[in-house]
């Protein structure tokens, strides 16, 4: 049995191996910095077009009651503890630039300490807020701590 292997003859495979595992995802990235749908034909189907083609007047429905107007009155909603509820996913920097940032390339990197960090505190998280806890979702932020501004909050 030879036990001898030279280093050179399986570098060539390693690399076409790493070309052919690359290869297929090359298609589906996507660039961060330029809106690929800006300047395109909007998508239609052959039944929106038949739609769009038919010759039909609108059809305006009258109500006999007076209109009331409602409203909801309240617009929480209930849920459970979010044990890896992320910041930058409900207050990122909405700039209305199409546009990568710094604090794009920041929380990249930041939710996966954030999640390994919460994975690993999550006995801690359970004891503090424990799974029955009925929490509730209002749509404005609240500041936390570190800085942090989340929307879940106790009921």
């Amino acid at each position: 049995m030879n036990s001898r292997v030279t280093p050179g003859r399986h570098v060539p495979m390693h690399g076409v191996a790493a070309m052919i595992a690359l290869i297929p995802g090359c298609h589906l990235a996507v660039h961060p910095f330029t809106d690929e749908f800006a300047g395109r034909p909007a998508v239609t189907t052959a039944s929106v077009e038949g739609v769009r083609a038919a010759a039909k007047s609108d059809l305006v429905l009258t109500r006999t009651s007076p209109s009331r107007e409602i409203a909801p009155e309240d617009g929480t909603v209930s849920h459970g503890p979010l044990y890896f509820e992320d910041p930058y996913e409900e207050s990122g920097s909405e700039d209305g630039h199409f546009a990568w940032t710094a604090e794009d390339y920041w929380q990249w990197v930041y939710w996966r300490g954030r999640f390994l960090l919460n994975a690993v505190a999550f006995p801690v998280s359970a004891v503090v807020t424990p799974p029955w806890t009925v929490m509730v979702s209002d749509g404005n932020l609240n500041d936390r701590a570190w800085g942090e501004k989340l929307d879940a909050g106790r009921r």
